[in-house]
């Protein structure tokens, strides 16, 4: 056998034993990937189904607490047309299926769906657990099947007390499709799935329709009399999921579960959502995984031919520097490959970092419509307060306030789609003194628990600035409780305002009396994914800030103040530029 023969089957061996050691190395990777986004989907969808749920819960409170509802049941049936009507209301405004009242009996007297064929009105729940265990004082928290529409739905109840004395019980009900819905603007993966299941074992919500209402352990013949008596999924018998699972570590799970009537494997992850005592499940696909080596694998085969190529041509034609040759090859493909596995490694960090922005936008959202809800349980209560004294005009104002804040609440809303894609900026001459009012209502709240003096700035009505009024509010606020955060600990804590007036611009100033900025942070708080706050801070804040008053044509800086803490300033045109 020649010389050169050997060569070549030495070289086919090394490749085969490569192969083997990129296939092995590859698909771990793949592993760890599979649950880096299994276990971020999974503590991403846990904390969106609890603040949703949270949300939801509180609502049974108001309604209780509502004097109409209470003259209601006192006075036996008194303006049930009015309490049927506001239930619609705030089943409208929250999102929710139904609102409704039941008395001591478990019959409903007023509920939202007042006008539909399917009326609740008049039916008879007291075997349900959300209508008994409220009956007995508690606040519930239920899912159950409907009993009209067989549905899937959670429950939330809550007594209503008269004197001291349960006299009926609010229940809310949420369609758990809503959930499933909203889940898939969440995903960024069409690889992954996920479900929930109570206490019970029985999944009870999944983007996989099959898996729905499905057992993930047997049920003995006590355990599916239990549960048909509960009523809880009236006549339906769960039937058992088929699965296998292994645990990989104390958090994520190697499962075979049938998809599409073919069994799949999958990088499982689990969170807890206390709210109703369920398990959130995230299955990231990795049937594949195999089989998405085979790239990897054919590119390794063709850079190595090359490579044997190349080499074996230089020691041809330099036989004398063969070895120098080889090095120096040898040394480039590490380069190459290492270039590589840095660029991947870029490129999942980045994509990491957007489903943790996306994650956590959702509870940043939730925190900032909370500050104007505050102001609209305060200016509701001081209503009831003025309804109550006859002052009727004053109360009315406060409604007005009250619906403008409700207007703010949608369009905060609509600024998460800054977030995932451009929207068209709408540019007018708007009140400086208007706006800047509107965000320090929308940030009371934080002001107050901060316990942040305001210093009212002084500043003319008839002063606008060239803008999008919702989304330079939404920078206002954003620059103001980062102020307030920043002041929490300082002694002194006021927060004031300064306005320069040029021809054309306007330069308006806000300073804290914090401990101001670090310098090192001086030139890297406006970018993408930069926070100096050791917790809860996603970095976008400011450099989104930045991008909005540059798309007014304006500009946003920050300064530390010679006698400490911070100012940040924004400039901006008192007009439509012309060319």
């Amino acid at each position: 056998m020649s010389s050169l023969s050997k060569k070549f089957i030495a070289a086919g061996v090394l490749l085969i034993m490569l192969l083997i050691l990129v296939f092995y190395l590859g698909r771990s990777h793949d592993y760890e990937q599979a649950q880096h986004q299994s276990q971020t989907q999974a503590t991403q969808l846990s904390h969106y189904i609890a603040s949703e749920l949270a949300r939801f819960k509180t609502i049974p409170s108001l309604v209780s607490a509502n004097d109409l509802v209470k003259s209601f049941i006192v006075e036996k049936g008194a303006g049930g047309d009015a309490v049927n009507d506001y239930l619609e209301d705030i089943q409208r405004a929250s999102g929710a299926s139904d609102v409704y009242v039941m008395d001591l009996s478990g019959t409903v007297l007023a509920s939202s769906n007042w006008q539909v064929d399917y009326t609740f009105l008049g039916s008879n729940f007291a075997f349900r657990p959300y209508f008994y265990l409220a009956k007995q004082g508690e606040k519930v928290a239920y899912f159950a099947l409907g009993m009209r529409s067989s549905e899937r739905g959670f429950y939330f109840s809550e007594p209503l007390f008269y004197q001291g004395e349960v006299v009926a019980v609010v229940a809310l009900k949420v369609n758990a499709k809503k959930f499933e819905q909203d889940r898939q603007l969440l995903n960024a993966s069409d690889t992954s799935h996920f479900y929930i299941a109570l206490e019970d074992n029985v999944i009870v919500m999944s983007d996989v329709a099959d898996w729905r209402l499905k057992s993930l352990k047997p049920l003995d013949n006590e355990q599916m009399a239990a549960l048909v008596k509960s009523r809880r999924y009236l006549s339906h018998k769960p039937t058992l999921l088929p699965y296998t699972h292994k645990p990989l570590n104390e958090q994520t799970i190697l499962q075979k579960v049938l998809l599409n009537g073919k069994q799949s494997r999958f990088i499982s992850a689990v969170e807890s959502i206390d709210i109703i005592n369920a398990k959130a499940s995230v299955l990231v696909d990795v049937t594949n995984v195999e089989l998405a080596q085979i790239p990897r694998l054919l590119w390794f085969s063709v850079f190595y031919a090359i490579a044997v190529v190349l080499i074996h041509t230089a020691m041809v034609r330099f036989a004398g520097y063969k070895k120098l040759l080889f090095s120096r090859h040898s040394l480039e493909q590490e380069v190459i490959e290492r270039t590589q596995a840095l660029e991947k490694a870029q490129k999942a960090l980045i994509q990491t970092a957007k489903l943790a922005t996306i994650g956590q936008l959702s509870a940043g959202i939730n925190h900032e419509i909370n500050q104007p809800l505050s102001a609209m349980n305060t200016y509701l209560v001081s209503a009831k307060r003025l309804l109550i004294k006859g002052n009727i005009e004053q109360a009315s104002e406060n409604l007005v306030l009250v619906q403008s804040l409700i207007e703010r609440v949608h369009k905060i809303v609509a600024q998460l789609k800054h977030f995932s894609k451009p929207a068209q900026t709408q540019l007018r001459q708007q009140s400086l003194a208007s706006m800047l009012k509107n965000a320090l209502m929308i940030a009371s709240a934080q002001l107050k628990q901060d316990d942040i003096e305001v210093k009212a700035a002084d500043i003319d009505a008839n002063i606008t600035v060239w803008v999008d009024s919702v989304k330079f509010e939404q920078v206002l606020v954003n620059v103001i409780t980062n102020a307030s955060q920043a002041m929490s600990e300082s002694d002194k804590r006021e927060l004031s305002f300064e306005l320069e007036l040029f021809d054309d611009r306007v330069k308006l100033s806000i300073l804290d009396t914090g401990p101001g900025i670090d310098q090192h942070a001086l030139g890297n708080i406006f970018e993408p994914f930069y926070s100096t706050k050791t917790s809860n801070g996603l970095g976008l804040g400011l450099s989104i800030s930045r991008q909005i008053i540059d798309s007014f044509n304006g500009r946003l800086t920050a300064h530390n103040r010679p006698k400490g803490g911070a100012q940040f300033i924004i400039t901006l045109q008192t007009n439509k530029e012309t060319s």
